[in-house]
């Protein structure tokens, strides 16, 4: 009986253990190139085996290597767990995607299959300008874990470098990406290092891990991924004497001589479809981040009086862009006040040398002081859009319990008559409020103010040089005038002066005969001064003045031939001047016309802002900034401070800091007194401390209050003043000494001040010209161009740099630290220049 009892036993637990047996299929890596070995894994746990199975396999993918077994024992809490692993060599012939098929396993005298599997094969890259047939070369290749992500979504991105075994590899570079469309976390040097087989050669496989995520939505190619490498490769003429060694040999060890190569791997591009956040039910606090994320809060203390501060520290955690989040917001404010929370990384200073991770802890610190009794502190929230629920997240915490007492009331004087006064204290000095800005300003005007297509200083123009001779004109004139009117007086002065007067006065060309013998006459008493008139013709004259005068007898008439040719020169006269006039009008029409025909007409560029400004009002941030920045990719660009700012709000409220401070930069060139412009870099720099040059002089800085054509018109309208007014203090002499003085001091006061800044203020391309700014988070200078070298200083996003010099991938840099400059070398991908435009264009 007890035999029959023992049997049953075991075949219940043989059947238990048979009913929990599993079998699982995977394939390592997912993704590799043709006739790349993967290796095909079958695992069975809790069972035995009953026969190795034949593989079915697709057409394109045959077996490269036999069957290889092991096992593995483990106990955990006393539970034994057994698994048989088969691992597989397979090869895939061509590029494609390729399902491996069940497979059907007898285990514990049952059949049980494995789930299907799924390979990518993918043509990758090669070295830049290497022969494509040559086997030694190194192949670079972009690998992503999914075909399609949301915009903002974090996703892994490895590139995969096979180096050949028999070449020597002796430096490595950066793994460079275009980020026009992604945000790519640096690849660090740290890497993954195994070994396969392509086509019968093997492979040393250099992996590098990073993460990116889309700024823009749609059909996005990600790469082609670039490395600069160094290898060793055998010196002309030394071949021969390697033959003695079998081919693949690394015989760069024993004897044959070789010298460095640099050479740059490139790899294939790979298409991500890129899905736009969807629009409902998406929270009024999303602020962008995309990820699956928790949250949790604490408060110390808890029992506490109205007026004392609550800390609370808010700690968020899970995977996604954490960049994007913003501080749980309280639910409620009434009742309580807030200070701005600050936020740092719970575990520790990131290392930009290690792999970047999805999974991080963010915390929040924050203080709140509550001004009334509450017997709760309410709950924190955030939302996010979570990519594997495929909708948005509201986050919400539990309300933290308090103790409070109400504020002690203040003491009361005593109202008792006789008592003794009590010493009253001095209220506290209260302290001015100071600024506490957490966000930026956002005021964009209706119209945008466009730069000029072409900036040329009025200094280099003739036209302005022409215009300012009209007061030198002016003056020399007014001297010959003044000479000249002189002149005349010392001519007029005495008998003589007086002589001309009457001869001046007399015009016997257009006086009638009455008119002509009376000024005769007039002129004759005038010469005579008194004296008796003695001249023949003289007398006839007066003579005949005074009998057509006061005897009744009249001048005879003029004839009609006389008029005749007095009208006829009058006529001529008067269609030359008529002439004169038609022709200047035809001139002007013609300026006019040709004014017109310069008139841009196209109202585009305003409509496009127009729809910018909407599109930021709805918060559409993304598109605002694809809608500004077509403007800036136009040919010729239409620039303005407006539309700079405009690209500037966009980012920020992206969260890319970096490339916000770029755009305001920028656009504080064209406009550097806008108020709402300076405050949003002074919170930008509050927020990130970045580092810009200084001006050499105060003067300097007091140049760029104008712009420079403002300046050299100030400084020619004071040299106007003063040439005028010495102009007419020439013409007019003495009589306006007063006023000519006080004009010309004006114009000097304008002009000497004006003419210094204009001759000290640097020109527009003298100020952008090799100045970058750091655009990425987390950037090094190091002492020399690899970041395994020391370091100089950290970059906050936001910094100015000069360029000195450009080697591949990197750049030599000036750094405006303090109290002097540093050097040092930093990544060409994680600057961007200040103006990518004309310099001619900056003011």
């Amino acid at each position: 009986m007890k035999k029959q009892i023992l049997s049953l036993t075991w075949l219940l637990a043989a059947a238990s253990m048979a009913e929990a047996a599993t079998v699982r299929a995977y394939v390592q890596p997912e993704t590799a190139r043709p006739n790349q070995i993967v290796s095909y894994v079958i695992t069975v746990q809790d069972g035995q085996l009953d026969g190795i199975p034949e593989l079915r396999l697709p057409l394109q993918i045959g077996q490269n290597t036999a069957v290889s077994t092991s096992t593995q024992l483990q106990i955990t809490n006393g539970v034994r767990t057994t698994s048989l692993r088969l691992t597989w060599g397979l090869a895939a012939s061509e590029p494609g995607e390729f399902v491996i098929p069940a497979q059907a396993l007898r285990v514990d005298g049952q059949t049980l299959t494995t789930n299907e599997v799924k390979l990518t094969v993918e043509q990758g890259g090669g070295a830049v300008g290497a022969d494509a047939d040559d086997p030694n070369q190194p192949i670079l290749q972009i690998e992503l874990s999914r075909k399609e992500i949301y915009q903002g979504e974090v996703m892994p991105v490895i590139c995969s470098l096979y180096v050949p075994r028999q070449t020597q590899l002796r430096r490595l570079g950066l793994i460079d990406i275009e980020k026009s469309d992604f945000a790519i976390a640096r690849f660090p040097q740290q890497s993954e290092q195994t070994i396969t087989v392509i086509d019968g050669v093997s492979y040393v496989v250099l992996t590098f891990r990073s993460t990116l995520s889309s700024l823009r939505t749609g059909e996005l190619k990600v790469g082609p991924a670039t490395m600069e490498i160094l290898v060793e490769v055998p010196m002309e003429g030394a071949q021969q004497r390697g033959n003695m060694f079998p081919p693949g040999f690394p015989q760069g060890f024993f004897g044959v001589p070789t010298e460095p190569r640099k050479i740059t791997v490139k790899s294939q591009e790979v298409t991500l479809k890129v899905l736009p956040l969807p629009a409902e039910g998406k929270p009024a606090n999303f602020s962008g981040a995309v990820g699956d994320f928790s949250l949790s809060a604490t408060a110390t203390p808890t029992d506490l009086t109205v007026g004392d501060p609550i800390a609370v520290e808010l700690e968020v955690s899970g995977a996604g862009n954490f960049d994007a989040l913003t501080p749980p917001a309280l639910t409620s404010l009434d009742g309580w006040k807030s200070y701005p929370a600050k936020r740092y990384n719970i575990e520790g200073q990131l290392d930009q040398n290690q792999v970047p991770t999805l999974e991080r802890r963010v915390g929040y610190s924050q203080v709140f002081i509550p001004e009334a009794v509450h017997s709760s502190l309410p709950p924190f929230e955030t939302s996010f859009f979570s990519p594997t629920k495929k909708q948005y997240v509201t986050l919400r915490t539990e309300a933290i319990p308090l103790t409070m007492k109400p504020a002690p009331a203040p003491a009361q004087t005593e109202a008792a008559s006789g008592a003794v006064s009590q010493p009253v204290e001095a209220p506290p000095l209260v302290t001015p409020p100071q600024p506490d800005i957490t966000d930026i300003v956002i005021n964009p005007p209706s119209a945008s103010k466009w730069l000029s297509p072409t900036g040329v200083l009025l200094v280099k123009s003739s036209a302005f040089w022409t215009v300012q001779a009209v007061p030198v004109g002016l003056v020399f004139l007014a001297s010959v005038l003044a000479v000249l009117r002189r002149r005349k007086e010392a001519r007029l002065a005495g008998r003589a002066g007086e002589l001309r007067a009457a001869w001046n006065a007399f015009e016997p060309t257009t006086s009638s005969d009455t008119e002509f013998l009376r000024g005769a006459a007039q002129f004759i008493h005038t010469a005579q001064n008194g004296t008796p008139v003695k001249d023949a013709d003289l007398q006839a004259i007066l003579n005949r003045y005074q009998t057509a005068n006061f005897s009744g007898v009249s001048s005879a008439p003029l004839s009609t031939e006389e008029r005749s040719r007095m009208l006829a020169a009058l006529g001529d006269l008067f269609r030359r001047a008529l002439s004169k006039v038609s022709v200047l009008l035809f001139l002007g029409a013609l300026v006019s016309g040709a004014l017109q025909a310069q008139t841009p007409t196209t109202t585009s560029p305003d409509a496009v802002y127009q729809e910018a400004v909407a599109e930021m009002a709805k918060g559409n941030f993304t598109r605002a900034q694809y809608l500004a920045e077509s403007l800036t990719k136009k040919n010729p660009p239409h620039l303005s401070s407006e539309v700079l700012q405009m690209i500037g709000h966009a980012r920020y409220r992206q969260e890319d800091l970096g490339r916000a401070v770029l755009w305001y930069q920028r656009a504080q060139l064209l406009d550097p007194w806008s108020p709402e412009l300076r405050q949003n870099l002074f919170h930008l720099d509050e927020r990130l401390r970045f580092l810009t040059f200084g001006y050499d002089s105060p003067l300097t800085e007091w140049s760029l209050w104008l712009k420079p054509n403002q300046w050299i018109i100030l400084a020619a309208s004071g040299f106007w003043l003063v040439l005028l007014s010495i102009a007419w203090r020439i013409w007019a002499g003495r009589r306006s000494l007063g006023w000519a003085v006080a004009v010309s001091m004006v114009g000097f006061t304008l002009a000497v001040p004006a003419t210094a800044l204009a001759a000290v203020r640097p020109l527009g391309a003298e100020r952008v010209r090799d100045i970058s700014l750091v655009i990425m988070p987390d950037v090094r200078a190091f002492t020399a161009a690899t970041v395994t070298a020391g370091t100089v200083m950290d970059l906050p996003p936001g910094s100015e740099v000069r360029i000195l010099e450009r080697r591949g991938a990197w750049c030599y840099v000036e750094i405006p630290a303090q109290p002097q400059t540093l050097r040092g070398w930093v990544e060409a991908g994680t600057i961007t220049p200040l103006w990518i435009w004309d310099e001619n264009l900056v003011p």
